[in-house]
């Protein structure tokens, strides 16, 4: 496996020199008159020069350990009452109490949401410690932040950005510290786990929204903030090999062309040549094929909404994940992290435009798309992908490795050298759509179901409820067949296999919710209420209770009505006959041959495997619906 991450560390300082007054700053470069991104002339991270009361508890120890949570919050303190640019908030309250921390890093002081969309500059967001035991992000972005807004080695990469640090986003797995974590992992000494006190892995969490600190995240930083990119900072698991940092964007199909364009030219074409040219060995994230050998190939896809790196395309912005290689030394691994920061940052100071257009585009395509009445196909939306068959050749940059019989696994392990050993391998790495679905004009949602109002509070998706009932005609979709999957994340997910759309009479009641698709934030809804979406609220259970029977005919009153409805509907006669051909275990089970006709009489469920959410040909009559916020 192969992966990408960014860093975070923890220290700061007053600043050696006074701030620069604004209008000091150069203005924010056009796209047409996009200079090429600066040279650094700074070193790679290095303490050295660095005050021993800036440094950072990874740095004084030779990057042997990392700061707790409490000296970690000390140091973010430390680094706002050492430089104007910085501010210490919180956005909520973890499970066990504990303050949820955000730096936010701004030339301007933009502190507050709307100060930072007036100077229309790019925001980033950078978050570490998702998986709290994968740390090195936590420890490479708090030295960059004290570098460039203390110290002030470089401070022109934030003339053109404004920052939002997550220093820890899962504080409790932080505290959950051990010397026995992470076992494939190669330090530091101590570091937390991966998944919240309650199990949850906040990295499967971006559309389902339930641990507090993803909800406390989406409610209060990203639906306030709204970046332009997140950065999110790994450690990869897997095989040994010689690259220290890899990365991953979605790409192609689903992807916002302007969003794909931007990641292939800067992220891509310009960021990870920079990296490589610091001194690093850097690869797209990728899986092998087949168990950890190289030869069998390599796979890299696009990833599903409950992904960090995946979630923020669907609002029209973009998302980097970036992996450090687990056996590297922890110091590496964050230096690696700081440079890839470091790239990416003058990346945007040179072209802040770019990515700002970008988002720009992506959401007034998204609006667009919802009013295209000429051709239907131009309302398609790709919900799901799968890698093609088309391999690409890929210079795979390994070590020597043997392969050992092993009495007690059973199977052959690898055993790891230090040589050198490059290989060409074929990379699968093209997309192709897996899920289209067509756009609807909206979706209409009964009150009762409050977890989609929920939902769409926290994913910042705009709603109207109904003034007065309204009856019309609307597509209800009812499951036909679905699986139901091993315990993931505390539940056992349902993958819809099969649906049918049914034309239906349907009245709605003051309060049911009209959810309009003519808005930035309709490929999240699309994704949170289509039955077959790979993240869908009813892949994560919250509407099993539609596949449950409430009620039922006892044998002795139904078989009478069947015996008369085989008298009186030859078709149905037939059907019945063919599926006892067809099916034995049907055939030799009395509850199913009754229950045959049960659902085909008049007293079963119309509502029975029905998806709660329905969709609109056409808007209801403003007279129906509550008047529009502002």
């Amino acid at each position: 496996m192969i992966t990408l991450i960014v860093a975070t560390l923890l220290l700061a300082t007053r600043p050696a020199t006074p701030s620069r007054p604004a209008a000091a700053r150069p203005a924010a470069p056009t796209t047409a008159a996009a200079p090429a991104p600066a040279v650094s002339t700074a070193p790679a991270m290095s303490d050295s020069g660095v005050p021993i009361f800036w440094r950072t508890r990874a740095e004084r120890t030779g990057f042997r350990l990392t700061a707790d949570y409490d000296e970690t919050i000390r140091y973010c303190k430390q680094m706002e009452a050492g430089s104007r640019w910085i501010q210490y908030q919180t956005y909520g309250k973890s499970g066990q109490g504990r303050d949820l921390p955000l730096l936010v890093v701004s030339s301007d002081r933009a502190f507050t949401p709307e100060a930072a969309r007036a100077t229309g500059k790019p925001i980033v967001l950078i978050q570490n410690g998702i998986h709290s035991g994968e740390i090195e992000g936590k420890d490479a972005t708090l030295a960059l932040v004290r570098d460039l807004a203390v110290l002030r080695k470089r401070p022109e990469l934030l003339d053109h950005v404004i920052l939002l640090v997550l220093p820890i986003f899962s504080v409790d797995a932080h505290e959950r510290r051990s010397r026995n974590n992470r076992i494939n992992q190669n330090g530091p000494e101590e570091m937390g786990w991966r998944s919240n006190p309650v199990g949850l892995n906040l990295n499967r969490d971006y559309l389902k929204a339930e641990t507090v600190e993803m909800r406390a995240m989406l409610g209060n930083v990203y639906t306030k903030w709204w970046p332009h990119l997140l950065v999110d900072n790994h450690t990869t698991d897997g095989a040994d090999y010689r690259y220290d940092v890899g990365y991953a964007v979605q790409k192609g199909p689903g992807v916002p062309p302007s969003i794909d364009r931007w990641q292939r030219e800067a992220v891509i074409g310009r960021v990870v040549p920079r990296v490589e040219a610091l001194g690093h060995l850097v690869t797209p994230y990728a899986e092998f094929r087949s168990g950890r050998e190289p030869s069998s190939g390599l796979v890299s896809g696009n990833y599903a909404p409950r992904f960090s790196h995946a979630y923020p395309v669907l609002q029209n912005r973009s998302g980097l994940l970036i992996e450090t290689h687990m056996l590297k030394p922890y110091g590496t691994r964050v230096r690696a992290t700081y440079d890839v920061l470091v790239a990416l940052l003058e990346e945007i100071n040179a072209r802040p435009a770019e990515l700002t257009d970008a988002v720009k585009a992506s959401e007034a395509a998204t609006v667009a798309r919802a009013r295209a009445t000429t051709n239907p196909v131009d309302r398609d939306v790709v919900l799901a992908t799968d890698t093609t068959s088309n391999p690409v050749p890929f210079l795979y940059k390994g070590v020597r490795t043997t392969w050992e019989s092993s009495e007690i696994s059973g199977s052959r392990v690898p055993r790891y050298g230090t040589e050198p050993a490059d290989v060409e391998v074929p990379m699968l790495a093209e997309s192709r759509p897996t899920l289209v679905v067509r756009q609807p004009a909206g979706y209409l949602v009964p009150q009762e179901w409050s977890v989609c109002r929920d939902r769409m509070d926290l994913h910042g998706i705009r709603y109207r409820r109904f003034a007065q009932p309204w009856t019309d005609s609307v597509d209800v979709v009812r499951i036909v067949r679905w699986t139901v999957g091993e315990l993931a994340e505390g539940h056992r997910p349902t993958r819809v296999e099969e649906v049918a759309v049914e034309r239906r009479l349907r009245t709605f009641r003051p309060g049911d919710l009209w959810v309009p698709l003519d808005q930035p934030g309709a490929t999240v809804a699309m994704q949170l209420f289509e039955a077959q979406a790979p993240d869908a609220l009813m892949r994560w259970n919250y509407f099993d209770t539609v596949f449950e029977f409430k009620e039922y005919a006892e044998d002795y009153v139904m078989e009478p009505i069947a015996r008369r409805m085989l008298a009186e509907d030859a078709s149905l006669r037939r059907e019945f006959e063919a599926r006892l051909a067809a099916d034995s275990a049907f055939a030799r089970d009395p509850k199913k041959r009754l229950d045959f006709f049960f659902r085909r009489s008049p007293w079963s469920d119309a509502q029975q495997n029905q998806h709660p959410v329905a969709r609109a040909k056409a808007s209801p009559p403003e007279r129906a619906l509550e008047a529009a916020k502002p």
